[in-house]
């Protein structure tokens, strides 16, 4: 009852509209005056360009990171190679004659294929759609459509001289363009014009608005709350940037030069995942006013004859797209299926032509070879980009952006419910409160209940989540989990304690402040550093498995160890790199009560063949003795030797090493792991090595693992492990 409540409310605040601003659209007289220019330019057209040709070349990349605004090095790339024929009024031909991809792992394989062109030929419409005339749902209104100043304002914030090919200096000028009121679609960016022809050089935006990514299924009330409740889920979890680029051809002719659309989904479900993605779309080799029409091949579909209309034309072939992309899945595509498509669209129509990929596969014209890395400027231009937009949308009403100035809300997903040997199951509540004035920043406040330990805790974090970096201020009395390799407090721990009754952390009452900061030195190069002050004291185990006990287990967890009480400051540094090895090093300072310990650790991660193929995970460190109880490396679990219980073994060095072996791909594929390690206080390799190993069945990439476990040496006659793991997919 009470969540229906909180999304009612927030879908009639998202419904709302404020008055329009009495304020004038236009910054100066000046502007106004370009600006009206510029919409007079674009209503009457070009006329000058009759028809064209050219190349035109396609990247799309993919990347997946544990950050909102870490610089994503791509998991996956592809690149596609099309002949482009347009003609007035606006039809299009397009011939796909080349396509290559590349992964890290080695087997996830991107393919588009397209039922509509997914770039823009000439001008963009009115109604500013990217990726055909469905997506997003809503166009969104153009800056330079007529009713553009009753929704816009408009404010020259510079400009430059450029000198394209020759043909003399350009005076470009800047227009910032932001929403003067709330409204269902909208864009917030900069337009580039040339300040002598009154030319759009350059369209940078980002998609804003309370109605962008669902529409009312029906006419009842009902309908709209709920796609109003939809787009503010979508605003929240997703923004969606595009760059158009013109160049000048020819010294006269303005043509379409580069397309970017590039967003990022944020997954806040296991360790707060985001993908970001790009699509890139450049234009080349142009040939203008050729005079030679159009040779059009398909037939149009018969409009007549079609009784249910263009939307079911496209929910067929969408549904066909769908099918090929389940095939891909579960491996069995047809390598030499071919789409063709055609269809009317507005002004004209247009023809796709997309050859089977073992057909596109045989394209030799390649300039270089396919490479993961984007171009370092154009990372760089598409960096800078983002940041802009980003900076200029946290100026806009919280509901056109998806922000909320104040609301339930979590630092961390996980923070909502946890479940381990101390607390057994936690339930928190988090309230956010965003900071009037200050960009990327919020107040979140969130309160915890342990029903086997009947302990009330709490944190209370400043957070500022920018472009720039991470930075969190925090001040808590709560659980704090000791092990930084096991992540005891994430979902997939609380999913195996709850149900197998094995719990990989160990954990103290820690009550102090903290602060972090996190930024990227690179692509796939973060910087972790941080302090904080905090009173630690031992805590015991309260909670039994009532899930496990039920199922036939015991429900019983081992003794949560003490650690050495007292006031202590620490402070740590990391590094974490992403890419085709993912590792991290970290050094930390522990000390207080008269006792101090220093640690190096780090691990690193890398797999080879795709679903099919292995996966090397090492971790070590070392710390200084005497070491601190909770400075302890452990040694036994899921996250170092399975088969073994978690922190069977406790020192002040340790390694560790696993491999994992899937011979099958597929979503449900068998996996055979073996895993060695040793921890010691004094020599560690003069200590016996613990041994590990068994079978799994993996669920989705990897996603989801069911593991049975049992030790190799020393051979302790236990019984089998069951373990549920959830992870990141390979």
């Amino acid at each position: 009852m009470g969540a229906n409540i909180v999304s009612l409310c927030l879908s009639l605040a998202v419904l709302q509209s404020p008055p329009p601003d009495t304020t004038s659209s236009y910054s100066s007289p000046a502007v106004q005056q370009l600006v009206q220019r510029a919409m007079a330019r674009r209503q009457a057209g070009d006329s000058l360009v009759t028809d064209y040709r050219a190349r035109l070349r396609y990247r799309l990349t993919v990347g997946v990171g544990r950050r909102r605004w870490a610089e994503v090095p791509a998991s996956a790339v592809e690149e596609q190679v099309a002949d482009v024929q347009w003609q007035q009024p606006n039809d299009l031909r397009v011939d796909m004659i080349g396509r290559r991809s590349r992964s890290r792992g080695g087997d996830f394989r991107l393919s588009s294929v397209w039922d509509r062109p997914w770039f823009v030929p000439r001008e963009v419409d009115d109604s500013v759609r990217i990726f055909s005339d469905e997506f997003p749902a809503t166009g969104a209104l153009h800056p330079l459509a007529s009713t553009g100043p009753a929704w816009y304002r408009y404010t020259l914030t510079g400009g430059l001289s450029v000198s394209p090919g020759g043909s003399g200096a350009l005076r470009l000028l800047r227009i910032e363009v932001k929403p003067r009121r709330i409204g269902p679609a909208l864009l917030a960016g900069q337009m580039w014009i040339d300040s002598a022809t009154a030319q759009v050089v350059r369209l940078t935006f980002r998609y804003v608005g309370t109605a962008l990514w669902a529409k009312p299924e029906g006419a009842h009330s009902s309908d709209s709350a709920s796609a109003g409740r939809l787009n503010a889920l979508a605003n929240r979890i997703v923004s969606v940037d595009a760059d158009l680029e013109y160049g000048l051809q020819d010294g006269k002719y303005w043509m379409p030069r580069r397309q970017v659309v590039s967003g990022r989904v944020r997954i806040p479900v296991v360790s707060d995942l985001v993908i970001p993605f790009q699509a890139t779309t450049t234009f080349e080799d142009f040939e203008i006013n050729t005079g030679r029409p159009i040779g059009f091949t398909v037939p149009l579909p018969d409009s007549a004859a079609d009784v249910e209309g263009l939307p079911h034309r496209r929910a067929v072939r969408q549904d066909s797209l769908r099918a090929e992309r389940r095939r891909r899945d579960w491996g069995v595509s047809d390598s030499l299926q071919a789409w063709d498509y055609a269809d009317r669209w507005p002004g004209g129509r247009y023809e796709l032509h997309r050859p089977s990929d073992a057909v596109l596969d045989r394209y030799q014209s390649w300039p270089d070879s396919l490479s993961l890395a984007a171009v370092p400027a154009d990372a760089r231009r598409a960096r800078d980009a983002e940041t802009q937009l980003a900076e200029l949308a946290q100026e806009l009403p919280d509901s056109l952006i998806g922000e909320r100035s104040h609301g339930i809300a979590y630092e961390h997903l996980a923070d909502a419910l946890r479940y381990d040997r101390v607390q057994g199951l936690s339930l928190g509540v988090g309230y956010q409160v965003r900071l009037p004035g200050v960009r990327f920043t919020g107040l979140y406040g969130t309160v915890r209940y342990g029903f086997s330990d009947e302990r009330v805790t709490g944190r209370l974090t400043l957070l500022r989540d920018a472009p720039g970096g991470r930075l969190a201020i925090s001040g808590y009395r709560e659980i704090g989990d000791l092990d930084p390799f096991a992540h005891g407090h994430r979902f997939g721990n609380t999913l195996n304690a709850l149900f197998t009754a094995h719990d990989n952390g160990d954990y103290s009452l820690v009550q102090g402040g903290s602060a972090a900061f996190e930024t990227s030195l690179a692509v796939g190069l973060d910087l972790d550093v941080g302090v904080r002050a905090e009173r630690e004291t031992s805590v015991g185990r309260s909670a039994k498995s009532a899930v496990n006990d039920f199922l036939g287990g015991s429900g019983l967890f081992p003794p949560n160890p003490a650690v050495d009480p007292g006031t202590f400051g620490s402070g740590w540094v990391r590094l974490i790199g992403t890419g085709a090895v993912r590792w991290n090093l970290a050094a930390d300072v522990l000390g207080g009560e008269g006792h101090s310990t220093g640690r190096l650790y780090g691990e690193a991660r890398h797999s080879m063949g795709g679903r099919r193929g292995i996966t090397l995970s090492v971790k070590a460190g070392v710390a200084t003795r005497p070491t601190l109880q909770q400075s302890l490396f452990r040694l036994g679990g899921l996250a170092t030797v399975r088969g073994f219980d978690y922190g069977e073994r406790r020192g002040s060095a340790f390694w560790s090493a696993q491999l994992d072996v899937a011979p099958l791909k597929g979503r449900f594929r068998p996996v055979a792991f073996l895993d060695a390690g040793q921890a010691a206080e004094g020599d560690l390799f003069s200590s016996r090595a613990m041994v590990g190993g068994g079978l799994g069945l993996s669920v989705f990439n990897g996603v989801l693992r069911f593991d049975l476990s049992h030790p190799i040496s020393p051979d302790t006659h236990r019984k089998i492990r069951f373990d549920l793991v959830v992870q990141a997919p390979r």
